[in-house]
């Protein structure tokens, strides 16, 4: 009888579905910005005392995870969870683009600009995506 690759087999799996399960306690806004009526301005926020998570956009089902508000310069990460190819290009001053982001889990990052206020951005693939970034001083 063959137990050992059969237990080994069952010991990888219990490994992968740990990982999957963990709790990545990065804070992100969960507003879908993909249809007109889409939600409103958000912030994210770390609990008091706590160290500030690393501002995050997710894609998904064709829209973005919101809008965020950040300080002047921060770097922002956006992580790509649709089947496609997909951008988060400011449309109205061009100051920040990820540029091309992989699909099914791909990641781009972007610098957000040094001077405080509004800026909207989209997907250049897809101009129906929209969201805003308000960045503060």
């Amino acid at each position: 009888m063959k137990l050992v690759p059969i237990a080994a087999a069952a010991a990888t799996a219990l490994l992968a579905l740990s990982a999957c399960s963990s709790s990545s306690g990065g804070n992100h806004v969960t507003v879908r910005h993909s249809t007109p009526a889409g939600g409103g301005n958000t912030t994210t926020s770390a609990p008091a005392g706590a160290p500030a998570a690393a501002p995050k956009i997710t894609i998904e089902n064709f829209g973005y995870t919101g809008s965020l508000t950040v300080k002047a310069g921060a770097k922002v990460t956006v992580v790509n969870e649709d089947s496609v190819a997909h951008t988060l290009t400011d449309k109205k001053t061009h100051k920040f683009d990820t540029g091309n982001i992989p699909a099914n889990g791909g990641t781009g990052t972007f610098t957000a600009p040094t001077t405080p206020g509004t800026y909207p951005f989209g997907c250049t693939y897809h101009p129906e995506m929209a969201g805003t970034l308000t960045v503060t001083s």
